[in-house]
């Protein structure tokens, strides 16, 4: 990957790093861990740990987990990961998209979070009948201690470029952190577009698994798979930030393979599934799949 090419990358995407924090009301039980340890007879109280749920079947804060649990999907849809840090890519092209679910998602996560303090005492008094004998009202911190433990964090940043290193050192060392920073952009860009064709090679796999021919009894085919190889054609035509033209025709041809085709007619249609098939191992065969490493058109295509 040139840094010509890197640099196209830092001009049609943004970093985004997205944080929430959720209190999950579960504490280290060590009065039920000792008495479990030393009925089994452990020599050590290290031997087991014991953990309790404060508000045990508490389904306002388990609407709150379920909620960023889905948010974080939504938002791993949208974006490419980037860095160990917890960073991710998103393009240009997809920022409004984004920004729109974030800043929905943020009005329903406090909206939630409000709905679960609102009723906080409550819970608590409800929590003495759960838990019965494990009930400790002390081991409860207050409403306002609970509220801090929520957060909502969105922030977007430009990609940082090579030249950006404003340190007044000798040019030796200067060209080495250059040097180092260009790798890592290239592994970067690697380790993103092995992704998108890891995912399309994934999605014409299912195809071809699913819609086999299988004597004596029908394949189970969900509706998902039509709905999940569209949204993916969408996205991939967002994610190929180095312009690689065979992603895009294999992007393109799963697109065309599934125009106009629905769930009901690779149930009840024998001929649609055969050519459905025929056509996603046809895509598979046309390409060398190395997952992102130099995967080019096969002769034959």
């Amino acid at each position: 990957m040139s840094t010509n090419a890197l640099a196209g990358i830092a001009r049609s995407s943004l970093l985004v790093d997205l944080t929430i924090s959720t209190y999950s009301g579960r504490i280290q039980d060590r009065a039920t861990r000792d008495e479990v340890t030393a009925r089994k007879g452990a020599g050590s109280k290290r031997a087991a740990s014991v953990y309790k749920s404060l508000f045990a079947d508490c389904p306002e804060l388990d609407a709150i987990t379920s909620f960023q649990g889905k948010l974080r999907i939504d938002h791993y849809r949208l974006t490419k990961p980037w860095s160990d840090s917890g960073l991710r890519l998103v393009p240009y092209s997809l920022l409004e998209r984004h920004r729109d679910l974030m800043y929905d998602a943020e009005r329903e996560f406090w909206k939630l979070v409000e709905a679960f303090l609102d009723k906080f005492e409550t819970l608590v008094a409800a929590a003495a009948f759960k838990l019965g004998a494990l009930f400790d009202r002390s081991e409860y911190p207050t409403r306002e201690q609970v509220r801090r433990k929520f957060g909502f964090y969105l922030t977007y940043t430009p990609l940082p470029k090579a030249g950006d290193f404003r340190i007044d050192i000798e040019n030796e060392v200067q060209r080495d952190l250059i040097k180092q920073f260009d790798d890592a952009m290239v592994e970067r860009e690697r380790v993103l577009m092995k992704d998108s064709w890891d995912r399309l090679h994934s999605s014409l796999s299912r195809f071809v698994r699913q819609l086999a021919p299988r004597e004596g009894k029908r394949a189970r085919i969900f509706d998902s798979m039509i709905g999940d190889a569209r949204d993916l054609c969408d996205l991939l035509a967002h994610f190929n930030v180095n312009g690689d033209p065979a992603l895009e025709r294999a992007r393109k041809q799963l697109e065309d393979m599934i125009e106009g085709v629905t769930t009901d007619a690779l149930r009840t249609e024998e001929d649609t599934r055969a050519a459905i098939h025929n056509q996603a191992k046809a895509i598979l065969d046309a390409y060398e799949w190395g997952m992102g490493e130099d995967t080019e058109l096969a002769d034959a295509a």
